[in-house]
């Protein structure tokens, strides 16, 4: 029972993904991403929120990433079906529904006449972020992949914190910080390797 199982987690890991290349660029993209919004609302007063062409250009850079995220994967796992790729899909099914609902939720503050630095300020990335790094954790557990969980966990962290920065000081904050945890996951993911 134990080959098995020793057999069967190896093989889940050959079909893995991890390029600590991609997470570098993962680094940077949020870095930049999250930077570019910071630099729409410094200064604002009162706070009005991360202006268009801010929120356009962070994703489009976030939009970018993903698909190179998405073509690196596809390749990596050609000719995989199964089990594994229906898993993948309830996954992003999950994730979906559930920023849905964080972006809902957001609607709902406004309506019921929350302050614009809450609702365009410090909600929308501390919510989405902690949504993301709970799936990212869960699913990382779930694969004894025990760096990625550790950095899932601590983006939860960082953006929890990073709150208390205020509406126009989060987007700094959690740039830096989630940068600066990818950059360590892709310093962990070379090691490992």
């Amino acid at each position: 029972a134990t080959l098995l199982e020793l057999t069967r987690r190896k093989a889940e890991r050959g079909f893995e993904v991890r390029s600590p290349l991609l997470s570098l660029l993962g680094g940077a993209v949020v870095l930049v991403a999250f930077g570019a919004v910071w630099l729409s609302v410094r200064g604002q007063h009162p706070y009005k929120g991360p202006t268009a062409a801010g929120l356009v250009f962070m994703y489009g850079v976030l939009i970018a990433w993903i698909g190179t995220v998405a073509r690196v994967t596809r390749r990596a796992t050609a000719g995989v079906s199964g089990r594994s790729t229906r898993q993948q899909r309830a996954y992003g099914a999950a994730v979906v529904a559930a920023l849905v609902a964080v972006s809902v939720f957001q609607g709902v503050l406004k309506h019921d006449g929350v302050s614009q630095a809450i609702v365009y300020g410090i909600y929308p990335p501390t919510a989405q972020l902690i949504v993301l790094g709970t799936f990212g954790a869960a699913i990382a557990a779930t694969r004894e992949d025990w760096p990625g969980f550790g950095v899932a966990i601590a983006i939860m962290l960082i953006v929890a914190g990073s709150a208390f920065a205020g509406p126009v000081g989060v987007w700094l904050s959690d740039g830096i910080g989630c940068a600066v945890a990818v950059v360590g996951y892709a310093a962990a993911q070379a090691w490992l390797l």
